[in-house]
């Protein structure tokens, strides 16, 4: 059984969360209220972080991860941000590149739902130097 590690996060908007999740390939996201006990590659529930199970309100199961992968899970922090939950095993999948990749995505859904509220018609992205450019055009009276 592959041990789990807690990785704090600043996600806080578990529908953004999830929207780039699926953005990262995962098409199946379980999303739950009461949080849910985590499985191993065996099917096993896991109890390294917790010895009464580890639980996410986000999960990604390891079906979807792949191969013989564990469970993915993001567990809401009395901080009210989702922190990660990897397992040592999933390290190679879900490692710096893989975060930074999912935290970019997770920073687009956020904006892109801000702006939205505020009255503005999301265009298009654009890279431009390297970097990610987010097109509005806004729909607000004057």
């Amino acid at each position: 059984m592959s041990e789990y590690h807690l990785q704090q996060t600043q996600y806080k908007d578990r529908s953004c969360l999830v929207a780039a999740l699926i953005d990262m390939g995962y098409g199946t996201v379980e999303e739950h209220d009461v949080a849910q006990q985590l499985f191993d590659f065996q099917g096993r529930a896991t109890h390294y972080l917790d010895k009464n199970g580890d639980k996410a309100n986000v999960i990604v199961r390891r079906n979807v991860v792949g191969g013989a992968s564990n469970d993915l899970g993001f567990s809401l922090q009395p901080d009210g941000t989702y922190a990660a939950i990897v397992s040592e095993f999933d390290n190679h999948k879900h490692d710096t590149g893989w975060m930074n990749a999912l935290k970019r995505s997770y920073v687009e859904k956020v904006d892109m739902k801000l702006a939205k509220k505020n009255g503005l018609q999301f265009l298009g992205r654009k890279v431009i130097g390297g970097k990610i450019q987010l097109q509005y055009l806004d729909t607000r009276s004057n």
